[in-house]
C-alpha cells in the first residue's frame, strides 16, 4: 500500500466519523437507530484506522503521509502530516474508540427516553475525529483549532446530564481549567511564531529560539498541556468531570484525551524547542512523582465514588508517564542516547497500556452503574455473584493497573523503573550527587506508588464485588448486555496480550523512535552498557517476561485443573461462621470502603485533614443507643489552600478596583482613552 492510498483511506475514515455524526442527528426521531448508527460508523472508522496505522508503523515507517488543503485565509494552511509519532497516537485513539463504541451500544440505551441520544451520538463522533485530526496537524494554528474543538466537545459531553447541580459545577470547573490551559498554550505558540516566523512544525528552525525564551515557552507548554493531562496542582477538574460524565465518555477522556497532552509535550520537545537544560527533566520528573503519589493517595482515602477513584488514579498514571518523560528530558540534555531511546519507549508503552486498562476500568464502572444504579461503594458488595463475567474482566483491569504479571501494566512500569535505575547507574560515576539523590527518591516514590495502587484496587474490587450485598440496588444487579460484556472482554484480552507479548508493541514504538530521534532501540549495539539486558545484536527484545507470563498462565491452568479434579472426590461439609454470638451475619459487619482506607488517612492526615462526625440518637438510657450516624470527610488540599484563596483575592481585588477605576465619570473614561493612545504612540515610535 502506497502513501497516497493510506492518505485516501485516512480521509475515508474521517468522512465515516462525520457521517456517523450527521446520521445520528438525522435520525433524532428514533433514538435507538440514532444510537446504533453513531456507534456503527465510529466502529467502522476506528477499525479501518487501526489497520491503517499498524500498516503505516510496520511497512511504511520511513515515510510520512502528507495531506494539504489550500485556504483563502492569510497565514493559515490546512496541512496534515502523519508521521510515526502521529500514527502511534492515532492507533491508541482508534483502539480505545473501537472498544468504547462496542460498549456504547447497550450502555447508552439507558439514556433513551431521558436524554437526546442523537446529539450525543453526533458529539461522540466529532470528539473522536477531533483527536485524530489534532495529532495529525502539522501546523501550530491547526493544532490549536482542534485542541479547542476537542475541549469544547468534551465539555458538552461532560455536562450531558446538565439538569443536576453537581454536573453544572463540574462543567464550570472543567471549562475554566481548560481555557486556563489554552491561554498558556496560545501564549507559547505566539512566542514560537515570533522567534521562528513560522507556524509549521516542519519549517520551524529549532536554533532560532534563544535558550531563555525556550525555557519560558517550555514552562507555558507544561502548564497548558499539563492542565489537560491532570498533573498536580492543575488537576482539579478530573475528580469533578469524570464522576458526572457518561462512563463511555470517561473511558475516552481518561484513556485517550488526557494523552493528547503527552503527545503535545513529545511533539514540541522534539520538533519545536531546542534541547533544554537538565532542569527541564528534573522539574518534569518531580511533578510526575508528586502527581503519582498524591493522586493515588486521594484515590484511596478521599472518596467512595468508584468513578472519582478512577479519576484520581488517572492522575497517578499521568504522573508515572511524566516521570518517564522527565528521564527522557534528562537523557536528552546529557546526550545519553540509550537512555533517551529507552525512556521514550517507556513513555509510549505506558501511554498505550494505560489507555487500554483505564478504559476497561471506566467501562467496568459504567457496567456497575448500569446494573446497580449507584456509583457509591458503600452501597455495593457481592457483585461477583450478580455479575460473574463482568467481575472477571474488571478484575483483570485491576490486576493490570496494579502492575501484576503477566498483564500489560507490569511491563511498562517495569521499563519505567528500568529507566530510572539506568539513569542512576549513568550519573553516579559522573559525581552528579544531587541528581542521583533525586533519582533515588523518585525510584523509592514510584515503588511506594505501586504498593498504594495495589492497596487501592484491593479496596475497589473487594468492597464492590466480594462479601455481601449492602443495598437493594446491589441485590438487584445483574449481568450487563452482551455488547458491554464483549467490550469488557476485548479490553481484558488486550491487557493480557500486551502483557504477554510486549515486544510487538515495542516494535511499533521503535518505528516512532527511529523517525523521531533516529535511534532504533532493538537493533542498536549498546555493548558500552554491559549492565543493560537489551538490545542484543538482533531484532528481538530479550525481555523474557512473555515466556514467563505464558508459563504462569499454563501453570495456573494446570493447577486449576488439578484442583477441580480433586474437588470432585472430596466431601464438603458446611458450617456456620463463628459470628460473635449474633444469630446471623449481615453486611454491616463487613469492612466498608471508608473503614478500609482509614489507616492511610491517618498516615497522610497532614494532607487529608480528616474530619469525623458522630451523631447519636439515644434510647431509653445513655447506654442504650437507638441509632448512630458516623461520617468522615477529607479536605481537598489544593482547592482549599491554593485555588480558594486565589479566587477570593481576585474577587476582593475586583470589588476594590471597581470603585476606583469604574467611577461612572465620563471625564475619567476619556482620560483612560487618552492615556492608552499615548502609550500606543510611544510603543510604535520606539519599535518602528
Amino acid at each position: 500500500m502506497m502513501s497516497n492510498q493510506i492518505a485516501v483511506f485516512f480521509i475515508v475514515c474521517v468522512i465515516l466519523y462525520v457521517i456517523g455524526a450527521l446520521t445520528s442527528l438525522a435520525s433524532f426521531a428514533s433514538p435507538k437507530w440514532s444510537n446504533r448508527l453513531s456507534n456503527t460508523f465510529a466502529l467502522l472508522a476506528s477499525s479501518l484506522l487501526t489497520f491503517l496505522m499498524i500498516y503505516k508503523l510496520v511497512y511504511s515507517r520511513d515515510i510520512s503521509i502528507n495531506l494539504n488543503f489550500n485556504t483563502n485565509i492569510p497565514f493559515f494552511t490546512v496541512k496534515f502530516n502523519i508521521d510515526n509519532l502521529s500514527a502511534f497516537f492515532i492507533l491508541i485513539i482508534s483502539i480505545v474508540a473501537i472498544i468504547v463504541s462496542l460498549f456504547s451500544y447497550t450502555y447508552m440505551s439507558h439514556y433513551i427516553s431521558k436524554k437526546n441520544i442523537s446529539i450525543f451520538g453526533c458529539l461522540y463522533n466529532l470528539f473522536i475525529v477531533s483527536m485524530v485530526l489534532l495529532v495529525s496537524s502539522s501546523n501550530l494554528l491547526l493544532f490549536l483549532v482542534f485542541w479547542e474543538l476537542m475541549s469544547l466537545i468534551s465539555f458538552f459531553l461532560v455536562i450531558f446530564e446538565h439538569g443536576k447541580e453537581e454536573v453544572q459545577k463540574a462543567g464550570r470547573i472543567y471549562i475554566i481549567m481548560t481555557y486556563t490551559g489554552t491561554a498558556c498554550i496560545t501564549a507559547a505558540f505566539v512566542l514560537i511564531a515570533a522567534y521562528t516566523g513560522s507556524f509549521n512544525f516542519t519549517s520551524i528552525n529549532l536554533q532560532s529560539i534563544p535558550q531563555g525564551a525556550a525555557n519560558f515557552i517550555f514552562i507555558l507548554l507544561l502548564i497548558g498541556l499539563g492542565t489537560k493531562a491532570g498533573i498536580i496542582p492543575v488537576h482539579i477538574w478530573l475528580p469533578y468531570a469524570h464522576p458526572v460524565a457518561p462512563s463511555n465518555i470517561s473511558a475516552l477522556m481518561s484513556g485517550v484525551m488526557i494523552k493528547m497532552a503527552v503527545y503535545g509535550l513529545i511533539r514540541f520537545i522534539f520538533n519545536v524547542l531546542p534541547a533544554g537544560d537538565l532542569w527541564w527533566g528534573v522539574l518534569v520528573l518531580c511533578i510526575g512523582i508528586v502527581s503519582a503519589l498524591i493522586g493515588i493517595a486521594y484515590s484511596i482515602a478521599s472518596t467512595t465514588n468508584i468513578k472519582r477513584l478512577l479519576a484520581y488514579s488517572s492522575i497517578e498514571n499521568i504522573g508515572i508517564i511524566l516521570a518517564a518523560l522527565g528521564i527522557m528530558l534528562i537523557a536528552r540534555a546529557s546526550n545519553n542516547l540509550f537512555l533517551l531511546s529507552l525512556s521514550l519507549t517507556a513513555v509510549l508503552l505506558h501511554t498505550l497500556n494505560h489507555a487500554v486498562f483505564k478504559s476497561l476500568l471506566f467501562m467496568g464502572a459504567g457496567a456497575i452503574q448500569y446494573s446497580a444504579h449507584t456509583k457509591n461503594m458503600e452501597k455495593l458488595g457481592g457483585l461477583i455473584k450478580k455479575m460473574p463475567l463482568a467481575s472477571v474482566f474488571i478484575f483483570i483491569g485491576c490486576l493490570s493497573i496494579s502492575a501484576v504479571p503477566p498483564f500489560n501494566g507490569f511491563i511498562s512500569e517495569y521499563m519505567i523503573f528500568r529507566t530510572i535505575i539506568s539513569s542512576i547507574s549513568y550519573f553516579a560515576p559522573l559525581q552528579s550527587f544531587l541528581l542521583v539523590v533525586i533519582l533515588m527518591v523518585a525510584a523509592a516514590a514510584l515503588a511506594l506508588t505501586g504498593a498504594l495502587v495495589a492497596f487501592c484496587f484491593v479496596k475497589f474490587f473487594g468492597i464492590c464485588f466480594l462479601g455481601m450485598t449492602r443495598s437493594k440496588e446491589a441485590e438487584n444487579a445483574k449481568e450487563p448486555g452482551k455488547p458491554m460484556i464483549m467490550a469488557l472482554a476485548s479490553a481484558a484480552v488486550l491487557c493480557l496480550l500486551l502483557g504477554i507479548f510486549p515486544n510487538y508493541a515495542i516494535k511499533l514504538i521503535d518505528s516512532v523512535g527511529s523517525q523521531l530521534i533516529y535511534i532504533k532501540l532493538l537493533t542498536t549495539n549498546w555493548s558500552l552498557l554491559p549492565s543493560e539486558y537489551y538490545p542484543a545484536n538482533n531484532s528481538r527484545l530479550s525481555i523474557p517476561s512473555g515466556l514467563i507470563a505464558l508459563l504462569l498462565v499454563v501453570l495456573g491452568a494446570i493447577v486449576l485443573l488439578v484442583v477441580m479434579a480433586l474437588r470432585k472426590r472430596t466431601f464438603v461439609q458446611r458450617y456456620n461462621t463463628w459470628d460473635c454470638g449474633y444469630t446471623k451475619l449481615n453486611s454491616k459487619m463487613q469492612y466498608s470502603a471508608t473503614g478500609f482506607s482509614k489507616s492511610l488517612r491517618i498516615i497522610f492526615r497532614g494532607l487529608f485533614k480528616p474530619v469525623r462526625d458522630l451523631e447519636i440518637t439515644e434510647g431509653i438510657a445513655p447506654y442504650h443507643i437507638k441509632a448512630g450516624r458516623y461520617t468522615t470527610s477529607t479536605v481537598k488540599f489544593f482547592e482549599k489552600y491554593l485555588y480558594q484563596p486565589f479566587v477570593k483575592s481576585i474577587i476582593y481585588f475586583s470589588r476594590k478596583i471597581r470603585f476606583t477605576i469604574q467611577t461612572g465619570s465620563i471625564h475619567a473614561y476619556l482620560m483612560y482613552f487618552f492615556g492608552i493612545m499615548v502609550l500606543m504612540l510611544l510603543y510604535y515610535s520606539f519599535t518602528a
